[in-house]
């Protein structure tokens, strides 16, 4: 019998699977729909839809409310089915291929862009998975609606990338991934851990539920059922949380360290920073990165220890790490020719805010302005704290919308405006465009202006409704001037 009990089922029924999928208007005759709830809709209410499209058979986490003409399973635990399906219907396409998996709050995304850089260095075809977009040997093969997709596109884009000959596979892994089991039957190689910080949870609810499923990618490495020979935990030992993994997974798992403070495997040292990149040694290797500020110091050693670990040269490591010309939206700076400095950044909590205070403040000889905001429907708690660390570190706040989704934008600035009282350094401004349009305004000679949030991404969810928006297209707009000479293509 198959691990996944939907297509026994099917089997069972004579029904010749065409496709796996949870949206309605994707279905093909044949296909099996996965009736899924999510956090915005139902698709329970979509059963109809997908049967006058030919559905063979509808899973559900619900009894059906009237006879289904197809085969109807009711499913105990609906992500884990799905994981299952996918895993056996795309030909277990993650087997054939080394995986390495990146999770941790912050750098996921620029380790991942690091270690696919170094790995092509070194002569091996890369997919990657990730915040950004998903691409194939550098090539886009779509944008991300998701860190980490759900397993029925993870395991389609697995299949691709190794139909592709593909050697390997980098990718991100959230903890909504972990927790909703979307890389169940995901065996991999290698995992690395960045950090933890406080993030989701709205999500996890508690810090502790947040470490444990940032944990299960460390498991899937312990599980005696990994069929891969040479398993490595890659884990940031100056983090406290990166120690405690360390201690868990003792005796059970090889584990590899990296650190800048203090003592691990690979240690960081003679690290010289700048506006433009960062150079650094790596147990006396230098190493340069076109990356700004210590922590991405972090993330190359994350990418360094794992190609090591994965047995690629030095040589490789370090032409891979230079080769990179920049991640999009992480401290991404946007030049035309102005006599100051802009930087895109994908800032969205309060350590990533500092993170980026803290990187430009030893080059700072004007004045430093920011734009932000927060998300609706997202973690509350976080939104008074990135009010104050942007009105203590900055000379100017410009407080704006920022993905407001269905919460009133009201409510989300007497949050951050709880952080912001006895400073008078900020004004509000709630259209994004025109935030930024009036700090660029503002930015005199050797200026810092920080554009926070949202980074690469180009849109604003505002309610429903998802819209084209990009902080680096309304800058480039802006530096030059109403004809819009630029393009994303200069970046």
């Amino acid at each position: 019998m198959p691990i996944s009990i939907v297509l026994e089922k099917a089997r069972q029924n004579g029904l010749a699977v065409s496709g796996l999928t949870f949206h309605s208007q994707d279905v093909r005759p044949g296909a099996v729909f996965f009736a899924l709830k999510g956090a915005n809709a139902d698709g329970n209410l979509f059963i109809d839809d997908a049967l006058a499209r030919g559905a063979g058979m509808i899973v559900s986490s619900v009894d059906p409310v009237k006879p289904c003409p197809v085969l109807y399973y009711r499913s105990e635990d609906i992500d884990r089915d799905m994981a299952d399906a996918a895993y056996e219907f795309y030909g277990r396409p993650s087997d054939a291929m080394a995986m390495w998996g990146i999770t941790g709050t912050k750098g996921k995304t620029s380790i991942a862009y690091l270690l696919e850089s170094v790995l092509t260095a070194a002569g091996r075809k890369v997919g990657a998975l990730g915040t950004v977009n998903y691409r194939i040997a550098g090539r886009v093969v779509c944008a991300a609606p998701n860190t980490t997709p759900a397993a029925l596109v993870l395991f389609g884009l697995l299949a691709q990338m190794k139909a592709e000959r593909c050697d390997g596979v980098v990718m991100e892994v959230s903890s909504h991934a972990l927790e909703l089991q979307r890389v169940r039957h995901i065996w991999y190689d290698t995992a690395i851990f960045t950090n933890l910080q406080r993030d989701h949870l709205d999500f996890h609810h508690t810090f502790e539920n947040y470490f444990n499923a940032k944990q299960k990618l460390f498991e899937n490495l312990a599980d005696p059922h990994n069929p891969k020979p040479r398993r490595t935990a890659v884990i940031n030992a100056d983090d406290p949380y990166g120690r405690r993994l360390l201690e868990m997974l003792k005796g059970r798992v090889r584990t590899v360290t990296f650190a800048v403070d203090g003592e691990a495997d690979f240690k960081a040292a003679d690290i010289r920073e700048s506006l433009t990149h960062t150079s650094f040694t790596v147990n006396g290797v230098p190493a340069r990165i076109n990356l700004l500020g210590r922590h991405n110091v972090y993330n190359a050693l994350a990418a360094y220890a794992a190609a090591r670990a994965g047995g690629v040269e030095e040589k490789y490591i370090v032409q891979g790490l230079k080769n990179l010309p920049g991640v999009p939206g992480r401290m991404e700076r946007i030049s035309e020719g102005q006599d100051y400095f802009v930087f895109v950044d994908f800032a969205y909590t309060d350590e990533s805010l500092q993170r980026a205070f803290k990187t430009v403040e030893p080059f700072k000889k004007g004045r430093v302005l920011v734009v932000f905001g927060c998300g609706g429907q997202r973690d509350r708690t976080k939104r008074p704290l990135m009010g104050r660390t942007a009105c203590t570190h900055a000379d100017r706040v410009f407080l704006t919308n920022d993905n407001p989704r269905c919460e009133d934008e009201k409510q989300i600035f007497n949050d951050i405006l709880e952080g912001m009282k006895g400073f008078s350094n900020y004004e509000i401004v709630p259209d994004r465009a025109e935030a930024i349009r009036r700090a660029l305004a503002a930015a005199q000679k050797d200026d810092i202006v920080i554009i926070a949030g949202k980074g690469h991404e180009d849109y604003q969810i505002v309610g429903t409704e998802k819209r084209h928006f990009s902080d680096r297209e309304t800058v480039r707009a802006f530096l030059c001037g109403e004809k819009n000479l630029c393009s994303e293509k200069k970046n």
